[in-house]
């Protein structure tokens, strides 16, 4: 009962204040590297959080694994633990590139430190492995490979689509371990499933970045190539940061086919991704642009086009004509039939017997 009651006390008063409470002991980060690297598909870098041991010997810091390319006075070296260090003016040894030497005030010995800084010497590249053996879905298959600096040591790192401060929040892929030896490291995510199609689509057009489209020259050149194109569906959960499409199409009713598309060749609308497969040299376009009117505030263009079968089988197609970005586009005159219009593309879907030739045209008055 004494002891219980002596319990009781030594708890109210330290509730109280009248004893002081024991201090948590203080919590050491543990050495050890973190890369995050971001990239959007064009520009990239890696933030390196570097935590080690250093020994400070008179009045200077010696630093390695700081890359060549890392501005130094925005390298940052602070002590960590508890101890007092404080870091001046930072300077690389000509004679060895990746080390630095600082002025630092610290007592001598050793000190935990943290070195953060931002180099574009560390960047992922993507490569997706497609396999499509059904007509309408598709699974994937997302590798990243980082090339890593030799540091003869290990670290963590994880990888993001997107820039911070970017128009899109950076959005994580992956992470793992990291074995900075000079080799390569390639991390894999788990297949996954996308819904998928292939579309043959003549897109007749040359389009030249350099012509405005108030110029009579724009769009004007044309070719006859008609491309299988692969479609895919991506929700936020399932979109494919840009890389590299290695893929094999072995579905009914096509012969077995690989194709590679670089990251360029994609098109991105919403949910909706398209990569340019292969030429279906079994199909021949045409193509006519006459622009009628052009005053530098309006514009009428006829086109006149054509797609003809050379196979011995049936094909379904996809007549496409990409609008120019005017403020308005009106089309008129459509024959045989009126196209469809989404998103400022006109399309028509055809299906061509073996030997047969289907022509169309129609005028787009446009407002620029």
């Amino acid at each position: 009962m004494k002891s219980t009651l002596v319990i009781v006390i030594v708890v109210a008063c330290a509730l109280a204040g009248c004893t002081p409470r024991p201090r948590a002991p203080a919590v050491v980060p543990p050495e050890g590297i973190s890369i995050a690297i971001y990239d959007d598909g064009e520009r990239g870098y890696g933030v390196v959080d570097d935590r080690r041991w250093v020994e400070v010997t008179g009045g200077t810091l010696v630093l390695d694994r700081i890359e060549r390319d890392a501005a130094l006075p925005s390298v940052v070296i602070e002590a960590v633990g508890g101890t007092s260090l404080r870091v001046g003016t930072c300077t690389r040894d000509p004679s060895v590139a990746p080390v630095v030497r600082c002025q630092v005030a610290a007592r001598r010995g050793r000190h935990l430190v943290r070195v953060l800084y931002v180099t574009t010497a560390l960047r992922y590249r993507t490569q997706h492995a497609l396999t499509m053996s059904t007509a309408d879905r598709a699974t994937v298959t997302t590798r990243f490979a980082i090339t890593t600096p030799v540091w003869r040591t290990r670290g963590e790192v994880t990888l993001h689509d997107g820039l911070p401060g970017g128009p899109r929040t950076p959005r994580l892929l992956a992470r793992g371990p990291l074995t900075l030896d000079g080799g390569t490291t390639v991390l894999a995510l788990a297949p996954r499933e996308l819904a998928a199609r292939l579309r043959r689509i003549y897109d007749g057009a040359i389009l030249d970045s350099g012509v405005p489209a108030a110029n009579l020259m724009w769009r004007a050149e044309s070719r006859r190539a008609v491309w299988m194109w692969l479609e895919l569906t991506e929700t936020a959960a399932t979109q494919l940061p840009a890389g590299t499409l290695h893929a094999h199409i072995a579905i009914a009713g096509e012969p077995v086919r690989e194709a590679r598309v670089p990251a360029r060749g994609r098109e991105r609308s919403g949910e909706l991704s398209r990569w340019p497969l292969w030429i279906d040299e079994s199909l021949r376009g045409a193509r006519t642009q006459i622009v009628d009117h052009a005053d530098g505030v309006r514009m009428t263009v006829r086109l006149q086009l054509a797609v003809g079968n050379l196979g011995e089988a049936p094909r379904e197609l996809w007549v496409e004509e990409r609008l120019s970005p005017a403020r308005r586009a009106e089309i008129t005159h459509a024959w045989p039939s009126a196209p469809e219009l989404t998103r400022r593309v006109v399309w028509y879907k055809l299906v061509l017997a073996p030997g047969a030739t289907r022509r169309l045209g129609f005028t787009v008055n446009y407002e620029l």
